[in-house]
């Protein structure tokens, strides 16, 4: 396989103003509340929105256990501190739900998503899938439920990408620091940059490094073409694993990091992080 990926080293500038990053709305009181556990869709759709929650639905068979049925898993989600809301749905609710074209990357079978009732820049959004059909290289296990406790706030592209990371056997520790949106946004647009141009590269990284400020460094990557988003993005981090230099970036701590990834009309996704030391 040839290398997929391309590393802007570190590099120094005169201290910028970064882009302010956009205030997200939390609903204070419901934080303090517990998980929900309400298991009609329609309902579990109110109280998300009602108490600024984050809504975590199950499409699943019936009459199995259900990865909501975890052991502790309300109380690893309570401990974050942000409200949220689980709900199972009924049968005839999930085979509506697994067919529904907003959720094509659930792979038209069972799986979960995440819908953003928490952060208004979000507000009743699909923020996360974990598909549990197989895919080429993502492979859904129970304890991904986990993660996405503690993802960011961010679009489903910026969480998928980090949740890609996160996931790596290897525990990079790019994401350990502070996702800045200002980061997060320069990801975005950069890799629309490449998606549109349909070419990979860090076209223009010498007026977006000024912007930023400070020390920052910027990987890119490019997925192998028509795979899904979960697969993208595990192969965009493969694919960075493959270079010291990207990998020192990818893994390594940093202040602050943004993510993002976005699919061009060739069928392949363009992924761009970036970090401020």
């Amino acid at each position: 396989m040839f290398l997929r990926a391309t590393l802007v080293a570190l590099c120094s500038l005169p201290l910028a103003s970064a882009p302010a990053a956009t205030p997200l709305r939390t609903n204070t009181a419901a934080s303090m509340q517990a998980v929900q556990r309400i298991d009609d869709y329609t309902a579990a759709t109110e109280a998300a929105r009602a108490s600024g929650a984050m809504l975590l639905v199950s499409v699943e068979p019936h009459g199995g256990a259900s990865p909501l049925d975890r052991p502790g898993l309300e109380e690893r989600f309570a401990a974050r501190g942000t409200p949220w809301v689980f709900c199972r749905p009924d049968a005839a609710t999930a085979a509506t739900l697994a067919a529904d074209h907003g959720l094509v990357e659930m792979r038209g079978g069972p799986g979960l998503f995440v819908v953003d009732h928490a952060h208004e820049a979000w507000q009743g959004r699909i923020v996360s899938v974990l598909p549990q059909t197989p895919g080429k290289y993502y492979r859904f296990a129970p304890h991904h439920l986990d993660e996405l406790a503690s993802l960011p706030a961010g679009s489903l592209t910026q969480r998928s990408m980090i949740l890609a990371v996160r996931l790596h056997p290897e525990r990079p520790r790019s994401t350990d620091g502070f996702c800045d949106p200002g980061l997060c946004s320069e990801a975005e647009a950069h890799s629309a940059h490449q998606a549109r141009i349909r070419r990979q590269g860090h076209h223009g990284w010498e007026t977006r490094s000024q912007r930023l400020g400070g020390a920052a460094a910027e990987v890119c990557a490019e997925s192998w073409e028509n795979q899904d988003l979960l697969d993208s993005c595990v192969d965009c981090v493969a694919s960075w694993r493959q270079s010291s230099g990207h990998w020192r970036g990818v893994s390594g701590s940093h202040s602050a990091y943004g993510y993002d990834i976005r699919r061009g009309s060739n069928g392949i996704w363009y992924a761009t992080g970036i970090f401020r030391e």
